[in-house]
């Protein structure tokens, strides 16, 4: 099974389910790749503790999910979600019902160096037919004025300077930058659910910077769909 892309997209999540939205979506995913099932990643300001909300399908990759951060010191609970968009939103994208859809909500407070360890185990999942989307939503109609758009200098630069660090501790370590900076777990803890997803995404593109930059307008309201794929 060829392996799966991932994709960071910022965007008012309404927006997305419009037919513009989703035409938007589809061109992202090559035709020749096959998807099993969808695994959002998300994250909200003052969330407490880490979830999955189990969106359709048996429950196998929720409870795959769960044993497996459980086993890595992470404890998540497993509910059933009670908002349907992001199932439909999954359906509309790929014009059929994958076997399972689960959204994976991060908790803000951890250190950058935790949000990429549940990257790097969930990169596995990309050689499994899940496609992993992280999905950094905007308020609908709110104040985004502080918020950094995936095409800003601010964010090109960070992810830019992630890349440069992980390949000198990779240099000075003569090891994998999985199992270096270890240390960083100490670090300050991240606030914003921006920087909590793009970690994620990041470890999950395999320390990388993403090799595309996308951005399309979705309607005559100033809504439009930013963001980066990992086709690696």
């Amino acid at each position: 099974m060829a392996k799966l892309p991932v994709l960071y997209l910022s965007c008012e999540a309404e927006a997305l389910t419009a037919p513009k939205g989703q035409e938007s979506l589809r061109r992202l995913i090559p035709r020749d790749l096959v998807v099993g099932s969808v695994a959002f990643i998300t994250s909200e300001e003052g969330g407490a503790h880490l979830e999955i909300l189990h969106q359709c399908g048996k429950g196998v990759l929720a409870r795959h999910l769960q044993s497996g951060m459980r086993a890595r010191g992470f404890e998540v609970a497993v509910s059933g979600s009670r908002e349907p968009g992001l199932k439909l939103l999954a359906e509309s994208m790929m014009q059929l019902v994958p076997e399972e859809v689960i959204e994976l909500r991060l908790n803000t407070g951890m250190t950058s160096e935790h949000y990429r360890e549940i990257g790097h185990w969930l990169e596995a999942l990309r050689d499994q037919g899940v496609l992993l989307i992280c999905l950094d939503r905007l308020e609908s109609g709110g104040n985004n004025a502080s918020y950094h758009q995936p095409h800003d200098s601010y964010i090109r630069n960070l992810i830019r300077q992630w890349e440069d660090e992980q390949m000198w501790v990779k240099a000075m370590s003569n090891s994998s930058p999985r199992g270096a900076g270890s240390s960083a777990a100490n670090g300050s803890p991240v606030a914003e659910p921006t920087l909590c997803v793009l970690n994620t995404a990041f470890s999950l593109g395999g320390m990388k910077a993403p090799q595309r930059l996308f951005g399309f307008s979705l309607n005559e309201n100033r809504q439009s769909l930013a963001g980066y794929g990992w086709m690696q």
